[in-house]
């Protein structure tokens, strides 16, 4: 009797792995930390900018996503610095106003061009589990819209 030959092995596809930028802003700085803190609750403040990082793995890849989050108090050099690089923009408001939500879609034109994945969430007053998981959600959507004009 021969022995049965072993199949080789076939090699396990890598990950792509992505690193994204992606900014914070609205009008009111404790929801904008309310919202950071659900992504990671380690978040840092360096010079009036929040700064927390998330994982998220996909079935195909592997991606850290870097927050940025300018307080009010920020200098505009400061602030200018939050927008650069970023690849996405999450606009963060206490309920729907269309005026300030443009006005932050105008900021984000100004500073990071036409074509920017933007998302909008009203938090109301306080972020409890369901707010907490259209948050996650609002985050896997705009990756999603990444990831996919990355490709």
């Amino acid at each position: 009797m021969s022995p049965k030959k072993k199949k080789p092995k076939e090699p396990e596809k890598q990950k792509s792995r992505y690193l994204f930028k992606v900014t914070v802003v609205g009008p009111d700085d404790r929801l904008l930390e309310q919202v950071l803190s659900v992504f990671n609750e380690q978040m840092m403040s360096v010079d009036g900018i929040r700064i927390g990082a998330a994982k998220i793995e996909r079935e195909d890849s592997d991606v850290q996503t870097l927050f940025m989050s300018p307080k009010h108090s920020a200098l505009d050099i400061l602030l200018s610095l939050t927008y650069k690089g970023a690849t996405g923009v999450i606009i963060v408001l206490k309920d729907a106003d269309p005026e300030i939500e443009t006005v932050y879609r105008n900021e984000v034109r100004e500073n990071l061009g036409e074509g920017i994945p933007t998302r909008v969430i009203c938090v109301g007053s306080d972020i409890e589990d369901f707010k907490r998981n259209e948050i996650h959600n609002l985050l896997d959507e705009l990756m999603d819209e990444i990831l996919t004009l990355s490709s």
